[in-house]
């Protein structure tokens, strides 16, 4: 069978934000400097029509090696208010991913629509929390692995939000991230980690998530990735397992395009799950 990560990872990790309004905006580079210190990547969620988007935060952005996804039109939850609230906005929502050159999309407030996602055009979603009790939208998918809604990849968010963390839990250190960190790898799952720079404006929470960034990049097997490139990994692992499964594609040739291959052998009178191909194989 393949493994969910490639290169022999364990799990993998991702670093979002949603940018919900102007005091957000203009804190970009705080958080942006933070993760220049640890050498990681993140991905930005922006709301296209609420505030003004310079040239000079995407050039930001893009120029510490992140990435830019649509945060939808408008931060009011309107989106999947109705069928027709939904598609009123398609149009727009497609043309901002186009203009911006985003793939990603993660709905205001994580408000979400499973049937209707596959339409906004995006190659990822990000807006099910595995589980999530105190959400705008309570609930979640309960998978702390990405999977597929039709076309379209959906990227987990696994992590408490710091708002929820913070905000709503009245946490005062990140023992809870600390926590669900460790079964998420040990899971072999997708941390994916989500901080509002709307939030982060105090010394307290910039280094709380100076704290999460060093316990990621601590912890041993991870793969860290932008969303983009975990949605199309996902993508090409499911080919890639297809075509195994189908016998389209020998196992070494799965493991030479970047495949984890794991083996199930008998020896003496006993399973052997193992990671290497065997000499028989």
């Amino acid at each position: 069978m393949l493994g969910a990560w490639p290169g022999g990872h364990r799990f993998a990790w991702t670093l979002t934000h949603d940018v919900e309004g102007p005091k957000g905006l203009a804190n970009v580079g705080r958080l942006l400097e933070l993760e220049r210190r640890h050498d990681v990547v993140s991905a930005w969620f922006l709301v296209a029509d609420d505030y003004d988007i310079g040239d000079d935060v995407m050039a930001a952005i893009r120029g510490a090696g992140g990435e830019i996804g649509l945060h939808g039109l408008h931060h009011d939850g309107s989106l999947f208010q109705s069928r027709e609230h939904f598609e009123r906005q398609l149009p727009r929502i497609h043309d901002r991913l186009r203009t911006w050159g985003a793939v990603g999309f993660r709905s205001p407030a994580t408000h979400r629509n499973a049937a209707w996602m596959p339409e906004l055009g995006a190659e990822y979603d990000s807006s099910f929390p595995d589980t999530h009790p105190f959400d705008a939208q309570p609930g979640g998918c309960c998978s702390v692995l990405p999977y597929f809604l039709g076309e379209m990849v959906e990227l987990p968010i696994t992590l408490p939000q710091d708002h929820t963390l913070f905000e709503l839990l009245g946490e005062r250190n990140i023992a809870l991230w600390r926590r669900k960190v460790a079964y998420i790898a040990a899971c072999g799952g997708l941390v994916t980690a989500l901080v509002h720079p709307d939030y982060a404006l105090t010394e307290e929470r910039l280094r709380h998530y100076d704290e999460l960034l060093a316990l990621l990049c601590a912890r041993a097997g991870g793969w860290h990735a932008l969303p983009r490139d975990v949605a199309r990994w996902w993508r090409r692992r499911a080919e890639l397992e297809r075509q195994f499964e189908e016998g389209e594609i020998d196992p070494r040739a799965a493991a030479e395009a970047g495949a984890t291959v794991w083996w199930a052998t008998e020896r003496n009178g006993a399973v052997v799950i193992e990671e290497e191909v065997p000499e028989h194989a």
